[in-house]
């Protein structure tokens, strides 16, 4: 069990502290990870994450910068980043389907398909993407234990074919500020806010009587498509212990709010509403979302970050 000090939910600007350093890497189209077959394809960037002050357990903001053309004659316009940690900068010839020898799982799982050629198989079952197309270009991860490096490369089926005729295409590494209520950090991303436009930050809210509290559940890369999510709460005394049962659930009685199915649509939100009353004072309201999926990393549910209301 957890506790807040009542004094962060008197100050909400507490959470949603500046984001820290940020290292931009320019890459090649054609840089890769991935299995290739009958293609010329380029290393990945590979960050060792020592060498920035970057260590496991921090979190980080992971995204692309720019676009690139991935077939002849197409635009450029195309956004397709993906990245795998490792416990070494140890990487196999191109020809082989691991080639991040000590690759280590983080992020949002996903299946990648075959080789445009051949029809290999190329999935990295730890790897996660960071920016897609038609989606969002970013997402937040949470650096693995044994984590001393981060592989970053474009993810495509044949890459002899990609250009970035402006030379813009790459990838953008952020520091963030450690969460106070953390998921697991994988497909789903909570915002919330009182008589407000709901955002990320701050997750700690004040909520005198008749305000209205908002939370918004965003599905920034899609890839958990068909499973079924809930928008869930847990109500706790402020200032006491907080139910966290589970790493990255802070909900022990599970109250749903809303539930349906993630759908194939780029841009997609839910949202669930309230109007506060004036019936219990010195009581939390947290507000989570989750989704259940045998490709979450703990092969049962991925969470986003928790919300906390404070009804004063």
């Amino acid at each position: 069990m957890h506790a807040f000090p009542r004094a962060l939910f008197l100050v909400p600007a507490f959470a949603s502290a500046v984001l820290a350093q940020s290292w931009t890497f320019p890459m090649s189209p054609r840089a890769t990870y991935l299995r290739t077959n009958q293609d010329s394809p380029l290393p990945p960037v590979v960050v060792d994450l020592a060498a920035l002050g970057l260590a496991p357990g921090q979190w980080l903001r992971i995204g692309s910068t720019g676009a690139f053309r991935h077939i002849t004659g197409g635009q450029d316009n195309s956004r397709a980043l993906s990245a795998v940690f490792s416990g070494s900068a140890a990487l196999l010839p191109a020809n082989v389907q691991q080639r991040v020898v000590d690759a280590i799982a983080a992020g949002p799982d996903f299946l990648s398909g075959p080789t445009y050629h051949g029809s290999l198989p190329t999935d990295v079952p730890q790897d996660f993407f960071c920016s897609r197309t038609g989606w969002d270009d970013r997402i937040d991860v949470q650096v693995p234990a044994g984590a001393t490096h981060l592989f970053l490369g474009t993810h495509d089926s044949l890459f002899n074919d990609n250009v970035d005729p402006n030379g813009d295409w790459g990838a953008v590494v952020t520091l963030l500020p450690p969460p106070l209520l953390p998921g697991t950090g994988e497909h789903l991303v909570l915002r919330s806010a009182v008589d407000g436009v709901p955002a990320a930050a701050p997750v700690v809210h004040v909520a005198p009587p008749g305000s209205t509290l908002l939370v918004e559940l965003g599905y920034p890369l899609g890839l958990l498509d068909g499973e079924i999510y809930a928008l869930i709460a847990d109500v706790a005394p402020t200032g006491g212990p907080l139910p966290n049962p589970l790493p990255g659930l802070w909900s022990w009685n599970l109250i749903l709010l809303q539930a349906g199915i993630l759908p194939p649509i780029p841009g997609w939100t839910d949202s669930w509403s309230m109007v506060a009353t004036a019936d219990f004072p010195g009581t939390t309201v947290i507000v989570q979302g989750a989704a259940l999926s045998a490709r979450a990393r703990n092969g049962v549910f991925v969470s986003t970050a928790a919300h906390a209301f404070l009804f004063p």
